[in-house]
């Protein structure tokens, strides 16, 4: 957790890279430096990052906080995890991911219990161990599942567990929570859902739940994250 504090005169009216902050600012130093660096990680330009950090020093919500829906996105299979990188109209970003699971024989993995895997089950297709996260650079949230999907003609879904919910970013958080909204579901298209959240607090000005929700179907055939946020 990147606990906020008031922001200290020395630090003069501009923080990392140009972004003006007033003396009462409760955004540190150390919280700019961290949205920069992520936000200069996934290529932000470098003006539209100072409008951005602007914004978040009053205390105003990016468009990848709210339930805007990103103009663009890109899906890629890297390190282990199936990351999407949404990009906003204001120029914020949000990154998706999930694990891929190495493939095991029976009960036993080659790489042990540790890490994400598929697993046989009759009749149906099997998760363990496996991470589902957002994060928006501001907040993060992410917990493991393990979950299934049936194959025809019995189409559906079971979640079997939840767990490990953990949060990043800047602010304090509390109330952590995981819940099964719908635990399973029958045919092809239904769906099951299980989501992490936390009460985030970045300034006085607001605070909101934030978090991570998975997705699973026949149809999808596997699981998918959104985004939790209000």
């Amino acid at each position: 957790m990147m606990a906020t504090v008031a922001l200290a005169a020395s630090l003069g009216s501009t923080l990392i890279g140009g972004a003006p902050a007033s003396a009462d600012s409760q955004v540190s130093k150390i919280d700019i430096e961290h949205l920069r660096t992520n936000l200069t990680k996934y290529d932000v330009p470098a003006k539209t990052q100072d409008a951005l950090l602007e914004d978040f020093i009053k205390g105003e919500r990016w468009d990848s906080e709210t339930d805007a829906n990103p103009v663009s996105s890109e899906t890629e299979r890297v390190d282990g995890v199936e990351r999407t990188v949404y990009r906003y109209q204001d120029g914020s970003v949000g990154v998706s991911t999930v694990d891929i699971p190495s493939e095991s024989t029976g009960e036993s993995s080659i790489l042990g219990i540790t890490g994400c895997q598929s697993y046989a089950v009759a009749g149906a297709k099997a998760w363990r161990n496996c991470r589902v996260s957002w994060d928006v650079f501001s907040w993060s949230v992410s917990f493991t599942a393990a979950y299934k999907y049936y194959l025809g003609p019995s189409y559906g879904c079971y979640i079997d567990s939840i767990g490990g919910l953990v949060h990043g970013g800047v602010g304090s958080f509390s109330s952590p929570k995981l819940s099964y909204i719908t635990r399973s579901a029958s045919g092809f298209t239904g769906t099951c859902v299980a989501q992490g959240t936390w009460t985030r607090k970045a300034t006085d000005l607001f605070s909101e739940t934030v978090g991570v929700r998975l997705n699973l179907s026949a149809q999808h055939g596997g699981g998918w994250t959104s985004k939790v946020s209000s």
